[in-house]
């Protein structure tokens, strides 16, 4: 069986981690998700969206987001686009599919350096690994 990015939801495979990968920032959705070129072969590239795992940023927008938590997500997101500003390549490991359909979860790191934990470093997110989300302001 072969198929291009992630096995079927299902198979033993995902409980396994994927990685590391070179990859190439396409855009920042936010403070914690980004769109990358993963190089996981000589000529083949794939596309993902991948939410940082065990990281929690602010969101932008939702129902009853508040005005305080949209201008810490915005900081958060220009953290995050000044975290990979100028790189030709970041390295994407422990990657896994997420508890929503086809979304996938990994850490990205610039030199050595995890996105993650600067974030947290920074005071810009939480450690998350699942469960309620408290308010942030």
């Amino acid at each position: 069986m072969f198929w291009l990015g992630f096995p079927p939801s299902g198979m033993a495979a995902k409980k396994k981690p994927f990685g590391p990968y070179r990859a190439m920032v396409v855009r920042v959705i936010d403070g914690d998700t980004v769109e990358v070129d993963v190089m996981l072969w000589p000529g083949l590239i794939q596309r993902i969206k991948l939410r940082l795992a065990g990281v929690n940023t602010p969101e932008k927008r939702g129902r009853g987001v508040s005005l305080c938590e949209k201008v810490a997500a915005k900081r958060a997101t220009d953290f995050t686009r000044r975290f990979v500003r100028h790189v030709a390549q970041v390295i994407v490991s422990e990657v896994r599919l997420g508890k929503y359909a086809g979304r996938a979860l990994g850490k990205i790191s610039v030199n050595g350096r995890d996105l993650g934990e600067a974030l947290i470093a920074a005071g810009l997110a939480r450690p998350y690994f699942g469960g309620r989300r408290r308010a942030w302001c």
